[in-house]
């Protein structure tokens, strides 16, 4: 058999692994994310964001469902920033802290974000599923601290007023992204 069909027969083997692995560390963080699924953030919507809502050197931002760590690693490296990301499934954690490795001020934390204190925060990131908006808006409410920004991709938190809405000018990338300020987004005014 010539040698190329066996680098294609690798190539189909390893690319079935990986799917595999994909599959697997899906299945095992299903009880806790009720099927929602590890989805990147575009590079797009990452440098929307971080024009949209600055930040100074030691403030604390912290990604719920951190996935690949980007959203830490932009924020890091553009501001200075302490980035602090949590994530259940194990593959995007691992690959997270992988890609964090050797970068002083991430830490990426495998763990539910449900038993993270948000106080200390002064931005949280998230792009989670609908169905988990209203009791996330209802531990963002007991939790943050007067002033602190939530910048939610995609999906509104029920019940809250937005500062601003952004929609990133890109054809693939302009979904929206809603930028809230604590306490200020339910009663108007700080």
């Amino acid at each position: 058999m010539p040698g190329w069909i066996w680098w294609l027969l690798g190539l189909i083997a390893v690319l079935f692994a990986l799917k595999a692995v994909y599959l697997v560390s899906t299945a095992l963080s299903l009880p806790a994310t009720k099927g929602a699924m590890f989805v990147t953030t575009s590079r797009t919507r990452i440098r929307a964001f971080l024009e949209a809502v600055p930040l100074g050197p030691g403030q604390l931002l912290m990604d719920l469902g951190c996935g690949d760590g980007r959203v830490l690693r932009a924020a890091r490296r553009q501001y200075g920033v302490r980035a602090v990301g949590v994530e259940i499934n194990p593959l995007p954690y691992l690959l997270a802290r992988l890609l964090a490795w050797g970068r002083d001020g991430i830490e990426v934390r495998r763990a539910s974000f449900w038993t993270l204190d948000l106080g200390p925060a002064d931005v949280v990131t998230c792009y989670l599923f609908p169905d988990v908006m209203a009791r996330l808006a209802e531990k963002l409410a007991a939790e943050l601290r007067p002033g602190a920004r939530v910048v939610s991709f995609n999906f509104p938190l029920p019940g809250w007023r937005p500062e601003r809405v952004l929609a990133p000018d890109s054809s693939r990338h302009g979904d929206p992204i809603y930028i809230y300020r604590w306490p200020r987004a339910l009663t108007g005014a700080d």
